[in-house]
């Protein structure tokens, strides 16, 4: 895979996530299983987790100090983070071609054949209120217990990451291959904006998705980074990507238009 190909596109794949599994090193010590007690090597913990992105593509989660894995981080707070796709890009990742063709169900896609990637990095306690603002448009239940005091937001700071791709497609990426460095400042213009296309020009979002999704009404906007925006309609999330990274928020109104008119003409 070209590297600034692919470099895109797996920061396309962690953008567009909203769920993943996140793996500790299990604190022992607040284990009440004897087997695990006497156990001498580290044991993995692995739990369910509803992610979101920072600006840079930095995972972001709410975690409870309650919850077994941000006990587990005290101790140790290097952590992997496994997402796998939940939108299709087959522009990046392409179907695998079955060389089996005979075998019955052949028309079915081996997950194994979908790309997946192992994010591996420290987890730390992030005070940001643009952040924290972000994970609850991608999670709007989450207002229910987000700022309980037992609540906190965390950020993966990148180490590495392992993406496999499809049989036989593996690569390492390090830090400086996933951090996006057209980042908005952090500041409430992206809010702004969300608020005024979903609230004025739900027709162009409307037009967005029947042309470039093929899907019906009814979808809004959630989030915007310097390299896309995604939409939620119920329980489903996609996202479309830019050309190419933007450096200010003051670019999205052309871009929005742009978008108009290339759906319109399409």
């Amino acid at each position: 895979m070209n590297n600034e190909i692919s470099n895109h596109s797996v920061r396309q794949l962690i953008r567009s996530c909203t769920r993943g599994y996140l793996s500790t090193q299990l604190d022992k010590d607040k284990s009440k299983k004897n087997i695990i007690k006497s156990s001498a090597l580290p044991i993995p913990y692995a739990t369910f987790v509803s992610i979101a992105f920072d600006y840079d593509a930095s995972p972001i989660l709410i975690l409870s100090d309650l919850s077994e894995h941000t006990k587990n981080l005290k101790k140790n707070n290097f952590v992997s983070l496994l997402i796998y796709e939940e939108q299709k890009f087959r522009e990046f990742f392409p179907k695998f071609e079955n060389p089996l063709p005979n075998i019955p169900n052949h028309n079915y896609e081996d997950p194994m054949s979908r790309p997946r990637l192992s994010i591996i990095g420290k987890l730390e306690k992030y005070n940001s209120i643009v952040a924290k603002k972000r994970f609850l448009s991608r999670h709007p239940v989450s207002n229910l217990y987000a700022n309980f005091s037992d609540m906190n937001l965390y950020k993966l700071q990148i180490i590495n990451a392992h993406l496999t791709a499809g049989f036989a497609k593996v690569k390492w990426f390090d830090r400086e291959d996933l951090i996006c460095d057209n980042v908005f400042e952090e500041n409430e213009e992206e809010f702004e904006v969300i608020s005024h296309m979903n609230q004025d020009h739900q027709e162009s979002i409307d037009l967005y998705m029947k042309v470039f999704f093929k899907k019906e009404k009814g979808w809004k906007i959630i989030g915007i980074d310097s390299e896309g925006f995604d939409l939620r309609s119920g329980e489903n999330v996609l996202r479309y990507y830019f050309g190419k990274p933007i450096k200010k928020t003051k670019e999205l109104r052309s871009i929005f238009v742009r978008l108009h008119k290339k759906a319109i003409t399409v």
